[in-house]
């Protein structure tokens, strides 16, 4: 047995034992959401900045939009940009980001799609396009052009402008499991992302899980992303789909878990100066997102993500 299959094998036993304990206890991350990005910032984009954006960031979800539809790709506006489109019928005054997302199926093909039919100028994110990038979901980049999260301070990849394209999976209905879904895929991104910030770090409220987030900071990246990805396929292939979830999403367990039928069928909600997609069920999804969606939050949870932007690098 040479040293490397041994130093392997001893890897590989730490990581089940690990896995193990974290998936047992189904440690807590964070009380509810995943991804923050830069909520209630003390520095915010000044009024020029965030029109400045919006309309850049409009003008990537007009190319993508094209591009899905040629292509056959189903696609939803959601979270932000949903609420947006219904409540406002364009951006929230004070939103700084458009999300999206895709049935797993269509998902799977995006990379694919990206490489032959994506228009000059613009970068799909995702594991494989850029060494750097650390999450579960991907972004269509703006190229020459820089947007500033404090949340990924450190990390070397695309920064530019941008629109989110989250997977929507199938979802465990044991609740547990499906926690453990959630906050596994946290755990493993912010791994990710320490491994190239040393200052980024979370207070883990149970051992297993500062044991495993450590231990994931020393495995090699495509180590940490294969074990992501082989929890998310687990539940995918066994998981019966009445359940969906977008796991990798902001407001975490259980805002962003649906129903299957909400999917089932799309209407076209008006946003800025066109119309887009939305799922059938989208007062549901709302409703179990945000709550009373139609009433604004007060000022003080008003915020964006980014503190500066250069829209010509």
């Amino acid at each position: 047995m040479s040293l490397l299959y041994a130093l392997n094998k001893i890897s590989l036993q730490k990581f089940l034992s690990l896995f193990f304990l974290y998936s047992v206890q189904c440690v807590s991350v964070f009380t509810a959401n995943n991804y923050h990005g830069g909520e209630n910032l003390e520095e915010q984009l000044s009024e020029k900045e965030l029109a400045d954006l919006k309309a850049k960031e409009l003008g990537i979800l007009v190319k993508f939009d094209r591009m899905c539809k040629e292509n056959n790709l189903r696609y939803f506006i959601t979270a932000g940009t949903l609420l947006g489109a219904v409540r406002h019928k364009g951006f929230i005054p004070w939103d700084d980001d458009i999300d999206v997302v895709m049935l797993r199926k269509d998902f799977n093909r995006l990379n694919r799609v990206c490489s032959k039919a994506l228009p000059e100028g613009l970068f799909l994110q995702d594991k494989k396009n850029d060494k750097g990038y650390p999450f579960h979901f991907d972004k269509i980049r703006l190229d020459n052009t820089e947007v500033i999260d404090p949340f990924l301070e450190g990390v070397n990849m695309h920064k530019g402008i941008y629109i989110d394209v989250f997977p929507v999976d199938k979802c465990p209905e044991n609740n547990k499991l499906a926690q453990f879904m959630f906050k596994w895929v946290s755990t493993t991104s912010y791994a990710l992302i320490a491994k190239q910030n040393k200052d980024f770090d979370f207070d883990y409220t149970k051992k297993s899980a500062r044991m495993l987030y450590h231990f994931m900071i020393k495995m090699p990246r495509g180590f940490v992303i294969a074990m992501r990805d082989f929890v998310v396929g687990i539940f995918n292939v066994f998981c019966s789909g009445k359940k969906l979830c977008t796991v990798s999403g902001a407001h975490g367990f259980p805002r962003e878990t649906y129903k299957s039928e909400w999917f089932e069928e799309k209407i076209m909600l008006p946003f800025e100066s066109g119309e887009y997609p939305a799922p059938k069920g989208y007062d549901s999804l709302l409703t179990n997102m945000y709550g009373d969606y139609m009433k604004p939050p007060e000022d003080d949870e008003k915020s964006g993500h980014f503190t500066s932007v250069e829209s010509d690098k």
